[in-house]
């Protein structure tokens, strides 16, 4: 999975001057034809740490300048992650490439390694699903996959259950 960020792009959309299509699946700079074919079954485009479009990448072509633009349709298996925080780690200023490479098997079965971000400032990890975000005040926030159902067991071994509306057990 290639996640790319349309930080100005997605502006373009949402005014009408260009497609969600054009904007996510092309034209990026410095991919090169082993991150295409490794990663480059789905493109997902992020806006704001927010997933606003996923698409089934089917192929790729290179312009002169050596820049990929990838073709394929809007993804069923990857449509609930619209909506839903970035499957990558959080892009940070100056950061110049707004591309980064995931295995789609994480974001598919769930598993993935924790990060520390910024100098250890949060945690993130993604579990089964779940993302699991913790602060330096040690605020946690938890986002379910569709269906999900989030139980917390305070210190007290109270236990609170929380399932998302419209959400099936």
């Amino acid at each position: 999975m290639i996640v790319v960020n349309l930080k100005k792009s997605y502006r373009e959309v949402l005014s009408g001057e260009r497609d969600m299509d054009d904007a996510t699946l092309g034209w990026w700079a410095g991919v090169t034809d082993e991150a295409a074919a490794r990663y480059g079954d789905v493109i997902v485009g992020v806006f704001k740490e927010r997933v606003v479009s996923a698409f089934d990448a089917s192929g790729f072509e290179r312009d002169a300048d050596g820049r990929v633009f990838f073709d394929g349709n809007e993804s069923t298996e990857f449509a609930a992650l619209v909506g839903k925080a970035s499957p990558v780690r959080p892009w940070v200023r100056g950061q110049a490439r707004p591309l980064q490479y995931i295995d789609t098997d994480v974001v598919r079965n769930g598993s993935a390694p924790v990060e520390r971000h910024e100098e250890g400032r949060h945690l993130r990890a993604v579990v089964a699903g779940y993302v699991l975000t913790v602060d330096t005040d040690g605020l946690a926030t938890v986002e379910p996959p569709q269906g999900g159902i989030v139980t917390v067991t305070a210190p007290s071994d109270r236990v609170f259950e929380f399932q998302l509306p419209g959400a099936s057990a």
